[in-house]
């Protein structure tokens, strides 16, 4: 795995944080927390360390000690910060409040200047994943930062392949260099056209600009493009597992059916007919084929053999029309993914289940929000902020004993949470309905 360079204003720290397992349980916290750095990205805070952040921002606080690489702010950039989070409407009440505040605020400790927003601040994380990214652009969007929120998506856009795809992952110094051989990721294209999509419905009086637009005619384009005649569902490609697989997975059908959805409502609107009526026809074929053969098998992660994964989150809101099969399937899933700690593993095919992730355990949270399981959110979202580091952030994996572990903050996490209680807040984010039976 090749490593930014030690000279890049870009670079992490070179310490806390390896490369995981499928097979081994993780019982290391990398880090408690985060701050800002000098060059505007963030910065470890060790773990177990007495280090604090200024209330109300992302700021190394100097009264608890020093930290190299970070920055010490302005009076006027702590007043900044603290409006910015005082101005961004936060749902959870009492209850959740300090987790989602703490959210946010990581989800603007990783961002850079130049909007690339690293998935986190140890050096096996120290990229631009654009399915990280995108889910934070919602996030933000949803919290009414939708000038950030398309900061971030303009990052993504400059990244895109002129296939209209995307690599796994990108430097974040915008030099458009990837990391390593993992090659494309083909719901990487769901997700930015989802965020997209939220951005245009959400995002007021933020105009997209040109160039998104422009991406995601491409997005569009190359989501159809994926789709193999043959079999009627998407060439094989990693999903969010990361893993070579040859075979179709439910990881990338449902994204890329997201991206059909979401890329025919945006050519519409843009006034490209002809592309959203390809995408809308594209996307009622492929929901058909998903239906057809991974329904009859309870929506499996992929259709030789395997059970269920956290994907099948993916075929309801708010990323798609509910189906009361698939409801039916997500709660079978969700039991069978459950670990001893109460979290929930990647998938049942996840060797090492003990260790819970905290990603698809708040992407329940989220979809237990919108099909009605209230109870289900709210114990999802308990769990979750019972499990958080000393500085409050939520971290990627919890261990058998209830433990922090890995990296933390993952603000993919804490994107999904914020998406979560913004929905049980009565916030919900808009269904997409192109090439679906309501439409």
């Amino acid at each position: 795995m090749a490593e930014i360079e030690s000279e890049s204003p870009f670079s992490p720290v070179p310490v806390l944080g390896s490369a995981g397992t499928t097979w081994s349980p993780e019982t290391r916290l990398y880090s408690d927390g985060v701050v800002k750095a000098h060059d505007g990205g963030p910065v470890i805070v060790p773990p177990h360390s007495t280090l604090r952040r200024i209330p109300g921002t992302c700021f190394l606080d100097p009264t608890s000690g020093s930290l190299p690489r970070a920055h010490t702010p302005t009076g006027e950039e702590i007043s900044a910060a603290r409006r910015r989070l005082s101005g961004s409407p936060i749902s959870g009440g009492q209850r959740y409040r300090d987790m989602a505040e703490v959210a946010l605020l990581d989800i603007e400790a990783v961002t850079f200047p130049n909007g690339a927003t690293v998935a986190a601040a140890s050096p096996y994380w120290f990229y631009v994943w654009p399915r990280d990214a995108s889910y934070l652009a919602v996030a933000l969007t949803q919290c009414n930062r939708c000038r950030e929120a398309q900061r971030i998506l303009t990052y993504v856009a400059s990244m895109q392949e002129q296939d209209g795809t995307w690599q796994a992952r990108y430097l974040p110094d915008g030099s458009r260099r990837v990391p390593d051989d993992r090659g494309t990721q083909l719901d990487g294209n769901g997700w930015f056209l989802w965020a997209v999509w939220v951005l245009a419905r959400l995002g007021g009086a933020v105009e997209i600009e040109n160039h998104l637009v422009s991406a995601a005619r491409k997005a569009t384009e190359a989501a159809i493009a994926a789709i193999d005649h043959e079999s009627g569902l998407p060439r094989p490609s990693q999903d969010f597992w990361e893993m070579d697989i040859h075979e179709p997975t439910l990881g990338v059908a449902a994204p890329l059916l997201l991206a059909l959805r979401t890329g025919s409502d945006l050519m519409q609107s843009h006034g490209d007919t002809d592309l959203a009526a390809r995408a809308s026809g594209a996307a009622r074929a492929l929901a058909a084929t998903i239906a057809r053969k991974f329904g009859p098998r309870g929506y499996p992660r992929r259709l030789g053999g395997a059970g269920p994964d956290a994907s099948i989150c993916f075929l309801l809101p708010p990323f798609a029309p509910a189906r009361m099969d698939v409801v039916a399937a997500w709660r079978q899933a969700r039991a069978d993914m459950r670990v001893s700690n109460g979290g929930l593993r990647p998938g049942t095919e996840w060797e090492e289940r003990t260790t819970a992730w905290t990603p698809q355990t708040s992407l329940f949270a989220v979809t237990a929000a919108y099909v009605g399981d209230r109870r289900e959110a709210e114990s999802l979202l308990d769990w979750l902020n019972a499990r958080r580091t000393r500085l409050g952030s939520l971290p990627e994996k919890v261990t058998a004993a209830g433990d922090p572990a890995a990296v933390a903050p993952l603000p993919l996490t804490g994107a999904a949470v914020l998406i979560a209680l913004a929905a049980l807040d009565n916030n919900s984010l808009p269904v997409p309905q192109h090439g679906s039976e309501t439409d």
